[in-house]
Parts: C-alpha cells; sequence; structure tokens
C-alpha cells in the first residue's frame, strides 16, 4: 500500500510539471498522455529510488511519452519539463526548512499541492507574459498625414478589426481624439463633436464633406453611425504607406492597448515589410 501512496505522489508532481510544460511549450498533449507519462515516470524512481540511472531513464521515458512526436518538439517540451522541476525542486526546499515536520506522509502529499499551485501560477504568469510580447510586436510608431498636418502617434494593429468603407471597401481605422484634436481645423471640429450620430453630413462645411463617409459600426454596444475623414496619407515604422483608408475619431480610448493613440484596420499588417515593427 506504501508504494501505491509513492507511486500516486509521484505522479502527481510529474503530471503539474508536465501540465506546466505542455502549456507553456504549446505542445497540445492530451490529458491521458500526460497521466500515462506521468505513471511512466514515477514507477522507476519509486522501484528504484536512490538509482541516478533511474532518475535519468524516467525523465526520458516521461517526456518522450509526453511528447515524442518528433525531436524538436520534445526537446523543446523537455527544457520546459526542466525549469518547471527546478523551480519546484527550489520551492519545496524552501518550504521544508519553513515548515515544521508533522508526519511524513502528510508532508508528501502537502509538497506535491504546493509543488501544482506553485506551477499554475507560473504557467498563468508565464501565458500573461507571453501573450504581452505578442501584443507588443503588433505595435508601431506612425505619422498621419491629415489636414495637411503631419500627426505622429503610436498605433496598434488589430487583426479583428475589418471595419471598411461600404461604397469604395477602404479600411477604416479608429484614432483618439485628443490624439489630433489640436491639429484639427475649427470649422470641421465644432460640427464634429456636436454631430448627434444621425446619417446626415449636411452640417459640416461643404469643403469638407468630399473627404467624408458614414461609416456603420456594429459593436456590441449595437448598431450606429460615425463620420469617416479620409487621410491624405499615414505611414507606419520605417516609412511603410497604408493603403488609403478613414479614420474615424473615438473620445473614449480607455480600451486602446498598452498607451496606443490608435487601432488600425487587419489590412495595416499587410503593409509591415520584412515583419512588425516595434515602436521605439
Amino acid at each position: 500500500m506504501y508504494g501505491e501512496i509513492i507511486i500516486g505522489v509521484n505522479m502527481l508532481f510529474n503530471y503539474a510539471i508536465l501540465s506546466f510544460a505542455n502549456k507553456v511549450g504549446n505542445a497540445h498533449a492530451t490529458r491521458r498522455r500526460l497521466l500515462l507519462a506521468s505513471f511512466v515516470g514515477a514507477l522507476p524512481v519509486t522501484i528504484f529510488s536512490s538509482s541516478a540511472v533511474a532518475v535519468v531513464l524516467s525523465f526520458i521515458g516521461m517526456t518522450y511519452c509526453a511528447f515524442g512526436k518528433a525531436f524538436e518538439p520534445w526537446k523543446k517540451s523537455a527544457t520546459m519539463v526542466l525549469i518547471g522541476a527546478v523551480f519546484a525542486g527550489g520551492l519545496l526546499t524552501a518550504f521544508h526548512f519553513r515548515i515544521p515536520t508533522i508526519n511524513s506522509s502528510l508532508n508528501v502529499l502537502s509538497y506535491a499541492v504546493v509543488a501544482y499551485v506553485a506551477l499554475y501560477f507560473m504557467k498563468k504568469k508565464w501565458l500573461d507574459v507571453r501573450t504581452a510580447r505578442h501584443v507588443s510586436e503588433l505595435k508601431s510608431s506612425s505619422v498621419l498625414q491629415i489636414w495637411e498636418k503631419s500627426i505622429p502617434m503610436d498605433v496598434f494593429i488589430d487583426s479583428g478589426n475589418s471595419c471598411t468603407e461600404p461604397l469604395s471597401g477602404a479600411p477604416v481605422h479608429f484614432v483618439a481624439l485628443k490624439a489630433v484634436e489640436e491639429y484639427m481645423p475649427d470649422d470641421l471640429k465644432e460640427p464634429l463633436l456636436t454631430w448627434d450620430g444621425t446619417p446626415s453630413l449636411s452640417e459640416f462645411p461643404e469643403d469638407y464633406q468630399k473627404s467624408l463617409r458614414l461609416i456603420r459600426l456594429l459593436t456590441i454596444q449595437g448598431r450606429s453611425w460615425a463620420v469617416g475623414l479620409k487621410f491624405e496619407q499615414w505611414t507606419i515604422g520605417a516609412g511603410n504607406p497604408l493603403q488609403h483608408g478613414y479614420i474615424v475619431l473615438t473620445k473614449n480610448d480607455r480600451r486602446y492597448p498598452d498607451g496606443a493613440q490608435a487601432i488600425l484596420h487587419v489590412s495595416a499588417m499587410e503593409s509591415l515589410k520584412g515583419g512588425t515593427v516595434h515602436v521605439a
């Protein structure tokens, strides 16, 4: 009975570390496969607990069983297993010296639970960092030319933004009002700020009407109309020009990612030569 308990505890340790490696390494191994690999890793070290060879073989067998479809995925995931094991081992060493010994079996079980919880939070933080890194790759510096002025701003390319001007199919980008307000002509600013959302441009000066378009928006709040302003040119990064299109000004920019002043249409990704460009 004691042997079965030790195998079960070792499996819990192994499963925690394998789950961590599976997530951070994007291995997509099934839960059944991870459980089997946990057992494969637990059995040799339980039977031959003092053998270094058994430890090495159990590590190879466990990681190959979990991630062994090809060498490169296995190598990447096995590295993550080592990182998880080192982290859990260091944590449990500190935990061991701070917690008094009560019962050996109870202590081993509590160590396994602590390792599992710690690796869960480490995995969550690791994934948050990776997500933030991917988000940062979609940020860029830019220069918007409109109203015969050049306006520098940081932008975010939203792969989910597919808003277009209905007649021409030109892309529509969203810009924070405060980023361009000081550059806006006064005779355009006043009617734009007082526009009540009705699908009409008659209250705007005739000189600007040819560069304005009504844009139909569909959001979680429902359907609405917005005024699209045609820009002269927009370059991002090291001078890559965007396809000609329109901007919609928004007063509320709290949802703009990472301090960006504009959210670009997904077509902006095609204008990046040689990959994404980071904000300087």
